[in-house]
């Protein structure tokens, strides 16, 4: 869980999370390098610096290198973590181009207050972690013996091994409850096969044949 953002403007938290970068690249960290990846005059970057040098953030003396403070750090890590699970989401879950989910991240930084951005991340930071996880778990489960769930017939009990279905099917299919490790039962098909009527955690669902297609089981003989 993140902890409370520092009270600073977009364009500042901007600053923190470009000298974490640059510092990330280069021993120094000077005002022109800053005027320059950020394409601002001198002057205002000088007047910036200054702003997050007295908010204890950053360390500046006159023709001096800039340096983040150990608190200016903690909050540049906050930042960027913020702007790149945002971007994470644009492009791994909503399929946005990813120079379109670059500048999209940065306007929802700023455009969104900090309590809405903090609970957002936390909530996609949840989200994705468990995105990861069960991909990771589906690209190593073993499905050389596996069927396909829309092969079974009525009253086969199957414990799900794989979901190979993409996009929003995959997410329809996740959102029923069936993910890998989860028990099966089928009540019935259609007399063209499709839907297919089962049972899932105690309650009745419907699947398409092209849903049930992508799911891959392990056949059961034990009651569910």
């Amino acid at each position: 869980m993140m902890s409370e953002a520092i009270s600073i403007s977009p364009a500042l938290e901007d600053y923190l999370e470009v000298i974490l970068n640059l510092s990330e690249k280069n021993d120094t960290v000077r005002i022109t390098d800053l005027a320059e990846r950020l394409n601002i005059a001198k002057a205002s970057v000088t007047q910036a610096v200054s702003t997050l040098a007295s908010l204890k953030l950053l360390k500046h003396e006159k023709y001096g290198p800039v340096e983040l403070t150990p608190m200016g750090k903690k909050e540049a890590e906050k930042i960027r973590t913020r702007h790149r699970i945002l971007k994470k989401f644009l492009i791994e879950v909503l399929k946005v181009d990813p120079r379109i989910a670059e500048k999209d991240a940065c306007l929802m930084e700023h455009v969104i207050s900090q309590a809405t951005m903090g609970k957002l991340v936390e909530f996609l930071e949840t989200e994705l972690n468990e995105k990861n996880i069960i991909e990771k778990e589906m690209e190593n489960v073993e499905v050389i013996n596996a069927k396909s769930l829309s092969e079974l017939a009525p009253g086969a009990k199957a414990k799900v091994m794989r979901i190979a279905a993409k996009d929003l099917i995959r997410r329809r299919i996740m959102d029923m409850g069936i993910v890998p490790g989860t028990q099966i039962l089928v009540e019935g098909i259609a007399p063209l096969g499709d839907p297919m009527e089962i049972m899932v955690r105690g309650y009745h669902l419907t699947l398409r044949k092209n849903e049930a297609s992508s799911i891959f089981v392990e056949v059961m003989r034990d009651d569910i």
